[in-house]
């Protein structure tokens, strides 16, 4: 394609256009928004490179059809130079002349055709390019001719095509300084150009190569480099003479290619590389200072790069470039102005219309990505074959821009590039790493360049392709603005070996929104920071509540590891209740925003919340982990009441013993939540009742969209907070539902196994730490109960009518649960005898003894046995105890303020029962611990979700986990009770 042919024939496409109206005094190119409006004035043209209306030059006004070229004023003028859009200089020709038909001569007004000769034309100059005077009539014959070799004369050169001599001014300017001028020889062209007087000093040694990872010598950047730099730089040629001011004789097609070049060399600044020409010789012209300043306006030469405060001025508190308007499904509007490889502004396109991504898509989808605050993700495979040579994808250049609405008028401001490729003449790859202020940001960029990998012979040998697209849209100062949107780009190549082998590859597009959430940021910590400091307190409360219950005098290492523990179990209920409130926070404030103040965080803003996930599931994991140790290793003994009968020891029956501690075992892991239906039911209202969908990373709420609507993909936060909120929900129902009508009309199976105890003449004595444990009271008022069915009923039926003595520990009280403070003393007392129990216990096990042996073995057990009964009935004057009522405060913070001390002066010691009407007891199975296992299988599930976007998958890990808790729960407790109650394992089911 030769340059200078195009140049009548440009922007033709933007007559059915909207166009941009006047620009402003002052003209910075990457601050200044200028109106959004339909026409220029008669007096101005479109300039392509600023999307401005831009004023013709003296004697011209905007041409007629044509709102991107100025023309003159009439036919009096004719072009002294015309490099299209304003770059025009009209000359008044003399009287009784006209301007020519090809506008850069003039001729005489008067001449006519004889009108009698039907085939004679008006022609204005011979084969040499010399105005005919005078012209005469033709024969009847036919015209008869001979080639000739003729010398073009004056102000002209020959074409290409070596047909006809043209105007030298048609392409460059011509100096007024009267002498005689001669173009080019044909031979002697650039691109078809003749660069006589438009060449200068600089020296240019062009690299015609297309840089990326395999370097070509590209046939397309060879044929246009230097003709377009020169033309695009002609104003600034400081040798040249000029009678008028020059800003007006860039050729405006020639500095769109330059701009092509330069960004299909990814703007790589070296020596002899496009950028490099453009950016010193034209845009930032050292040898020229008068020529422009910042603030001047620079028409028909487009602007590629930013300065390297740009990040700071978009970022800094003073920045209100942009009013953000925006209301949920409001659209972004984003235009790209659109450019032919070789110069030709095609037009202004929506990005909506997808022509910002390689994948495609229609209208509808095309919208989703430009909704404002919808986060978009698409990708596609596409095949080599088709990227190589289909129709489907052509090769243009984009340069992005923004419409805003701002004081009730439509503005428009460019928009910032970032290319990932781009290398600096170091070799360092600034734009690669995450730290945006170490960017360098570009203005143009392409999907597809199938021309620069076009090598000598016509053979096309590699092609590169936009791999990666990311819109990047900011809002600042709290959302009241945002920023120029941002399109970062990496691209990929292919060489001729992919070409006919099947391979695809994929490309992708999204649109992100974000915001400066520093102070959100800082405000989840500065929670955590207080409730961590809070619960440290606590912790070291707690410790100090257990040091005493287990006996420790002294601070050791096993209260430093308890303290560590209780650290653990506090900080994990911290971080997941900040974590529960700052995803409903989000999910709150961000689905229900009319005005669009507020965007989800980053992946790397995200990351605050990520560490909340993983340390609350992984700190509660361990706190679950200390409460089935904890649990596991209590001591615990069945205190069987039952007396022999006729003096004859062994009439008591152990199947009471047994059937109590097997129910014992069975209720050491029930709960008044079920999991399984709570998991059930939580997936039912998130994937069938979708409230799944909440979580979309889009303002508003859509429970069932349309196949033809575009899916948005999920948020992290959202869906921590929309599952956080139905298991919450679906636990307190569950809750409330056991506890008000299950447990009062069906059962309650703590009160069970209390009356199960009283049935059983049997009470059970737990110690879950050293000197601190529980107590449930389960002798039987009838003094016997292994009896025959007749005899049980009687003495049911004599209860019922309270014709019986109470169940409770004292006299004439119903109260059998009590939680129990013991003294150093008594501990000793009963851990000789446990051990010594114990002790037979193994021998018996290892040795296989004779039957002689288990006389000794029952010998201690009952001595343990009848310990502890004698303890109850207050039978040992020096192991004694005091029945009390826990105090308001004491019920309130779960600690007693009079501990067990002994008594010096009396040489006996003091036990503490307190009255356990709340049923304390159960601090040693799974239901007293209700919360931390609730919390913990919350944590387990949003954890697993909040990586694996998978609600199913969370569900199926948190009931495997729990399952694996309950069983190691079961067995360990299964065993401890095999070995502190002399229940055997196998009795255990």
């Amino acid at each position: 394609m030769i340059l200078y042919k195009s140049i009548p024939y440009l922007f033709l496409p933007l007559i059915s256009l909207t166009i941009i109206s006047a620009q402003t005094p002052l003209y910075t190119a990457y601050q200044t928004g200028f109106p959004y409006n339909t026409t220029c004035s008669t007096n101005q043209y479109f300039d392509v490179a600023l999307l401005q209306c831009s004023p013709c030059p003296q004697n011209a006004q905007q041409k007629v059809n044509d709102p991107t070229q100025c023309d003159c004023v009439n036919n009096s003028y004719y072009y002294d130079v015309n490099q299209g859009g304003g770059s025009l200089r009209c000359i008044l020709c003399n009287s009784a002349y006209t301007r020519s038909s090809d506008g850069f001569g003039c001729i005489a007004s008067a001449i006519t055709c004889n009108s009698t000769i039907s085939n004679a034309v008006l022609t204005e100059s011979d084969i040499t390019g010399n105005q005919i005077g005078t012209l005469s009539s033709s024969s009847s014959q036919p015209r008869l001719g001979s080639e000739i070799c003729t010398t073009c004369q004056g102000a002209t050169w020959p074409d290409v095509a070596g047909q006809r001599c043209m105007p030298c001014a048609s392409v460059t300017p011509r100096k007024d300084n009267g002498t005689t001028i001669s173009c080019c020889t044909a031979n002697s062209t650039d691109d078809g150009v003749c660069l006589t007087y438009v060449t200068d000093t600089v020296t240019f040694a062009s690299s015609y190569l297309n840089t990326f990872s395999s370097s070509v010598l590209s046939t397309f950047i060879q044929q246009h480099l230097k003709a377009s730099f020169y033309l695009c730089r002609m104003n600034l040629n400081s040798t040249a003479t000029m009678s008028i001011p020059r800003l007006l004789l860039t050729n405006a097609t020639a500095c769109q290619v330059l701009a092509n070049i330069a960004a299909m060399q990814f703007y790589f600044d070296s020596s002899g590389y496009a950028y490099t020409y453009y950016n010193t010789y034209i845009w930032n012209p050292a040898d020229t200072p008068a020529i422009w300043t910042i603030s001047t306006p620079r028409p028909s030469i487009p602007f590629l790069a930013y300065p390297d405060s740009y990040y700071t001025e978009i970022t800094s508190s003073t920045y209100n470039w942009i009013p953000a308007t925006f209301n949920t499904n409001d659209l972004i509007t984003f235009k790209l102005a659109k450019y032919s490889p070789t110069g030709q502004f095609i037009g202004l396109v929506d990005v909506i219309d997808t022509y910002v991504q390689l994948c495609g898509g229609g209208y509808t989808d095309g919208r989703a990505a430009f909704t404002f605050g919808t986060q978009y993700t698409k990708s596609c495979n596409i095949r080599v074959d088709a990227l190589w040579n289909s129709s489907l994808y052509e090769t243009a250049f984009y340069d992005p821009y923004i419409v805003f609405t701002k004081s009730g008028v439509d503005n428009m401001l460019p928009g910032s590039v970032v290319i990932k490729n781009y290398k600096t003449a170091s070799g360092s790859l600034p734009n690669q790493g995450s730290i945006e202020s170490a960017w360098t940001y570009h203005r143009r960029f392409f999907l597809l360049d199938r021309i620069s990998g076009v090598t000598t012979g016509g053979q096309l040998t590699s092609i590169r392709y936009a791999k990666t697209i990311t819109i990047l849209n900011t809002l600042s100062d709290g959302g009241s603005y945002i920023q120029p949107p941002a399109v970062v780009v990496e691209y990929g190549e292919l060489s001729l070996s992919d070409f006919g082998t099947g391979k695809v590859v994929q490309v992708s597009f999204q649109s992100t929104y974000r915001m400066n959430l520093d102070t959100h940021i800082r405000d989840i910590w500065i929670a955590v920071g207080v409730l961590a400091g809070i619960g440290a307190l606590f912790a070291f409360v707690l410790t100090s509540v257990w040091q005493p219950r287990a006996g420790k005098d002294f601070i050791d290492l096993g209260t430093i590891g308890k303290l560590f523990l209780y650290i653990c179990k506090i900080l994990a209920t911290v971080f997941f209740i900040v974590m529960a409130g700052v995803s409903l926070w989000w999910l709150i404030f961000f689905k229900r925003q009319d005005a669009i103040y507020l965007v989800l965080p980053t992946s790397v803003q995200q990351i605050s919340f990520t560490v909340l996930v993983v340390v609350a599931f992984v700190l509660k994991t361990i706190d679950i982990l200390h409460l089935i140790i904890y649990q596991a290793y209590m001591d615990i003994f069945f205190i069987d009441w039952e007396k022999p009968k006729a003096g004859n020891g062994n009439t008591v029956s152990v199947w009471r013993t047994y059937f109590a501690a097997n129910e014992f075992h069975e209720i050491q892991t029930f709960r008044r939540i079920n999991l399984t239906f709570q998991i059930f039911f939580v997936l039912f209202l998130l994937k069938v009742i979708n409230l799944e969908n909440v979580a979309t990373a889009q303002p508003g709420v859509s429970l069932f969209p349309s196949d033809t609507d575009y899916h948005p993909g999920y948020n992290g936060i959202l869906r921590v907070g929309i599952a956080f909120s139905m298991w919450l929900a679906t636990a307190l129902i569950q809750y409330v539902v056991y506890v008000i009508f299950y447990q009062r009309f069906f059962e309650d199976r703590l009160l069970n196994f209390i009356d199960l105890c009283s049935v059983s003449n049997i009470s059970v004595f737990i110690l879950i730490d050293r000197n601190y444990g529980y107590y449930i009271h389960g002798r039987s008022p009838h003094g016997t109960t292994d009896v025959n069915m007749k005899d049980m009923l009687i003495n049911l039926e004599r209860e019922s009518n309270q014709m019986s003595g109470t169940r409770g520990l004292q006299a004439k009280a119903n109260d059998q649960t009590f939680i129990i403070l013991i003294d150093h003393i008594f501990r000793a007392q009963y851990d000789l005898l446990l051990q010594n129990y114990q002790e037979h216990m193994r021998t018996r096990t290892i040795k296989k003894s004779a039957e002689n042996s288990l006389d000794v073995l029952m010998k201690s057990y009952k001595n343990l046995n009848e310990f502890l009964c004698s303890f109850i009935d207050h039978a040992l004057p020096s192991h004694n105890y005091i029945v009390r009522d826990r105090t308001f405060i004491e019920k309130l913070l779960n600690y007693e303020f009079q501990q067990a001390i002994p008594s010096v002066l009396q040489g006996e010691s003091r036990n503490v029962f307190l009255v356990d009407e709340d049923k304390n007891f159960s601090n040693v199975m799974f239901s007293g611990h209700e919360n931390s296992l609730l919390i913990w299988n919350m944590a387990t599930f949003l954890f697993i979700d909040y990586f694996a976007f998978n609600y199913v998958l969370a569900a199926i890990i948190t009931y495997i986990l729990n399952f694996i808790a309950v069983k190691i729960r079961l067995a360990l407790g299964r065993k401890n009770l095999s070995t502190k109650s002399s229940v055997p394992k196998d009795f255990l089911i």
